[in-house]
């Protein structure tokens, strides 16, 4: 009997009171480590603004735990998860790196080798042009239009976000996993490799 009174849910004053608890201890940890915590994310991501923003979601982590703990666990789990957060944020940072360091990678559709003076590397460009083409053929239909108006007709980012009814940020999304599946298809990575590799 005593153990499902345990397991009762909380009435309301008792979530309200767990919600300010929480929140009086994040506060303090603010206070006391908030410095420390975005020094230490700078130093990681190279950025004062990224390092703010990771930390301030962090703190948010931190507020929807159920049960919070002692003081000295809760500023373990804030670095913790904070260090996790700046980790993810240097995966991504990697990934757009190495599709912007392939600039020329979509040049080979637009030129196909006609502006080569050798008959070998323009019959490459050729092929390697119809092997993208037949790469993009593989996109999801959203990300094909995106590579179609940004690419090859060059449309600003922000009017294909316009048009086709999306944010900037998810163009730029379907524009760098375009250009990594695209890499990594010329590599010779197989399709299903590659999809499980990279996602939107």
């Amino acid at each position: 009997m005593e153990e499902a009174d345990q397991q009762q849910p909380m009435s309301c004053d008792e979530v309200e009171s767990h919600v300010e608890s929480t929140a009086a201890v994040v506060s303090e940890l603010f206070r006391e480590h908030n410095r420390v915590l975005v020094g230490y994310l700078r130093s990681r991501l190279g950025s004062l603004q990224e390092a703010k923003e990771v930390a301030q979601e962090a703190y948010v982590r931190v507020l929807q735990l159920h049960e919070p703990g002692a003081p000295g666990l809760l500023r373990a789990y804030l670095f913790k998860t904070a260090a996790n957060l700046a980790i993810d944020r240097l995966r991504h940072r990697r990934v757009r790196q190495r599709s912007e360091e392939q600039p020329q990678l979509f040049e080979e559709l637009n030129t196909t080798g006609g502006e080569l003076d050798d008959p070998a590397e323009q019959l490459l460009a050729r092929e390697q042009a119809d092997q993208l083409l037949r790469f993009l053929q593989e996109l999801p239909t959203k990300c094909q239009q995106v590579m179609n108006l940004h690419r090859f007709e060059g449309i600003s980012q922000r009017d294909v976000a316009l048009r086709l009814g999306i944010s900037e940020r998810m163009v730029r999304r379907y524009v760098t996993y375009a250009m990594v599946f695209c890499h990594l298809r010329l590599e010779g990575m197989k399709l299903d490799q590659v999809r499980q590799r990279v996602s939107l």
